[in-house]
């Protein structure tokens, strides 16, 4: 018979250093050594991987304590959620925010009713099968959103299912909005009671530093060969192989139940104006769609940050969605406005939504390209 891992046992060691090493040189492979928040995450994670190990082959119904790693941006939560993921064997499920509620969503209109609630049978889905269920960039915004959070919360509980969570918020933190905030303490404390919270809190972004040890190649791929562009003359555009659409390419897409008129729609690259494609009422279930049919984004006419007002909150909330989206798909991503278009500065009193932290440091992966003012009328005449 195979030993029990409990809890301070050699075998419960010897698993948890296993997982510790594993993610050390995982780190050391990507050209950076985990500092000591990132070390301190790492080392509970090994022990929760641990304990999971030690459940399935003792066929124990203990569970591990949940885990609960929130931070700023770019400190490595999601890099290590990922590294412990890929060396945990067990029955296990990762998520991001954005899937879920687009999954969740839908499942109320496709359950049987005589089952239970649309609702419910969303989250058993979720659960289903599975030792463990890893959920990434966990927010809470909306007072909807939060009941889901809730439902799925107490039904993990009940079924002795432990979570891996990351989030750029600590529990108190969530639902920030005033008006619901008090619906959601219930919940919040839940978070705090079932879950073990872990801080990962380095100084440094590490979004913002070229990953060292790679090998040369062809150039970046995926959401990192985006451009941020700036005014977006027609000698910019040109230089990376974008042309302006003509109207006559313009058309209405429909992803989901909103309408969007778009300028271009290729085989593979998606041309859309910002207010377009967040002035209206689209939501994230629209980006969702569109990022499985387009490899590539041009959003063009962006507004400088800078200059957001109290109007413009509801449109730069559907773009940091967008931002969220594309970079978790791994879509190229091109900005073209006249600028600045700088996400770290924001006026004093700005209306930026309360993830502009979070969005800063994804667009911070993109490529620059930038001219002064005189240069870009000269281009402009000279085009």
């Amino acid at each position: 018979m195979t030993p029990a891992l409990v809890p301070g046992s050699r075998s419960a060691k010897d698993a948890a250093r296993a997982f510790t090493e594993g993610m050390a040189l995982d780190a050391a492979r990507s050209g950076f050594e985990l500092e000591p928040s990132q070390r301190q995450a790492a080392e509970r994670l090994a022990a929760f991987g641990a304990q999971v190990t030690g459940r399935r082959r003792t066929l124990s119904r203990r569970s591990p304590r949940s885990l609960y790693l929130h931070g700023p941006v770019g400190r490595g939560k999601t890099w290590l959620m990922d590294s412990f993921y890929a060396r945990l064997q067990a029955r296990k499920r990762r998520v991001h925010f954005h899937d879920f509620f687009r999954g969740l969503h839908a499942g109320t209109h496709n359950v049987d009713a005589g089952n239970g609630t649309a609702i419910q049978q969303s989250v058993d889905a979720l659960l289903a099968e599975i030792d463990v269920l890893f959920f990434d960039e966990f927010h809470v915004h909306d007072v909807g959103d939060g009941m889901f959070i809730s439902r799925l919360l107490r039904t993990a509980a009940q079924r002795r299912i432990p979570l891996v969570v990351t989030s750029n918020y600590a529990p108190d933190e969530l639902l920030p909005n005033p008006l619901w905030h008090d619906h959601f303490v219930p919940s919040i404390e839940a978070i705090k009671e079932m879950m073990d919270i872990v801080e990962i809190n380095g100084a440094s972004d590490f979004r913002r530093f070229p990953a060292g040890g790679s090998a040369p190649g062809p150039g970046p791929e995926g959401f990192r060969a985006g451009r941020i562009i700036a005014p977006g003359t027609p000698r910019q555009l040109g230089r990376l192989g974008l042309f302006t659409p003509s109207p006559s390419q313009s058309r209405v897409l429909t992803p989901t139940t909103q309408p969007i008129v778009v300028r271009n729609s290729d085989p593979d690259l998606l041309w859309v104006g910002f207010e377009e494609l967040c002035g209206g009422l689209t939501s994230t279930s629209d980006f969702l769609a569109l990022a499985e049919r387009y490899a590539t984004w041009v959003i063009d006419q962006v507004p400088s940050p800078a200059g957001a007002g109290p109007d413009s909150a509801p449109a730069w909330q559907r773009f940091s969605n967008v931002v969220d989206v594309l970079h978790d798909q791994d879509i190229t991503l091109f900005l073209i406005g006249k600028g600045p278009l700088d996400w770290d500065v924001a006026a004093p009193g700005s209306a930026l939504p309360v993830d502009l932290a979070r969005i800063a440091s994804r667009l911070s992966l993109l490529g620059r390209s930038d001219i002064d003012e005189a240069l870009a009328q000269e281009e402009a005449a000279g085009s």
